[in-house]
């Protein structure tokens, strides 16, 4: 698998902003058999009548079966992708969610509320204070996104790093006081962002069928979600180290994560390793 290192620049900005934008990741003709297999899984979406007074209902996000797909199962081990996601995390990581977002067009649907929230459930547990990087998500886009609210995830930049809930005055769907960045994307691009950051669901008032492929990598001793866990064992078999292992291969997380591992020393991308113990 090919290596693509992470700038200093890149770093940085994905540490200041909680997310950063990676243009042109895939090529035409990925994006178009990507597509076809997400239209394939969607089908019974696409054909059902559209609810014009009903904007929620003309959502999908479909979490199953993405990983069974080959032109979504390769967008897991995607060289840029699982190398941007393991210099920021480390080797030691699984696939922990997919997620195919379509979104019908809508756009004489009022808003309806946003959802704004943050990823893996932690400040549910923890609180919103000292909350550690254990997941980045990447979404790929297979559509244009070149207008505002054309059904883009909405990021509230910088708030990966706040210490309280996001604050949301009566009548108004989004938090004062934060920037709200609806990217502009190309079909190709993509972006990464931290499990803590902010972000919401947002409505598609353009003129067509907004699509994404959503991927969210953790570290191996994070819980996968279900419809991984219960991919069969023979599945496994099939696929290359890399992808193996973030399938769930090791079903042990105190085996070393061998495939990722091996791929981070070859480029000198491996993390100082954390000892148990000192000697004084």
């Amino acid at each position: 698998m090919e290596f693509v290192r992470l700038t200093a620049e890149q770093r940085k900005s994905f540490d200041e902003d909680g997310f950063l934008v990676v243009r042109k990741v895939l090529d035409a003709g990925t994006v178009q058999r990507a597509t076809a297999a997400g239209d394939m899984l969607a089908q019974a979406f696409l054909n059902k009548p559209e609810l014009r007074d009903r904007p929620e209902y003309n959502h999908l996000d479909l979490r199953p079966a993405v990983a069974t797909e080959k032109p979504l199962l390769d967008l897991i081990s995607h060289p840029t992708g699982v190398s941007y996601v393991m210099q920021l995390l480390g080797p030691n990581i699984h696939l922990h969610s997919t997620a195919l977002i379509y979104k019908r067009p809508s756009p004489d649907a009022p808003a309806f509320r946003r959802g704004w929230h943050r990823d893996i459930r932690m400040p549910k547990d923890l609180g919103h204070q000292f909350l550690p990087r254990v997941g980045i998500k990447i979404c790929y886009a297979l559509t244009d996104f070149h207008e505002s609210n054309s059904g883009m995830t909405l990021l509230a930049r910088g708030t990966h790093m706040r210490t309280a809930p996001l604050v949301l005055k009566k009548g108004v769907v989004d938090p004062e006081g934060v920037e709200v960045c609806d990217l502009q994307l190309d079909a190709g691009d993509a972006f990464l962002f931290d499990n803590r950051l902010f972000h919401t669901a947002a409505p598609n008032v353009s003129n067509r069928t907004s699509k994404v492929v959503m991927l969210g990598y953790a570290y191996r001793w994070m819980k996968q979600e279900i419809y991984l866990e219960t991919l069969d064992a023979s599945y496994f078999k099939q696929q290359n180290p890399v992808t193996r292992q973030l399938l769930g291969g090791y079903r042990d997380i105190d085996t070393p994560p061998w495939a990722l591992q091996q791929f981070a020393k070859r480029h000198g991308a491996a993390p100082e390793e954390i000892p148990w113990t000192v000697n004084a």
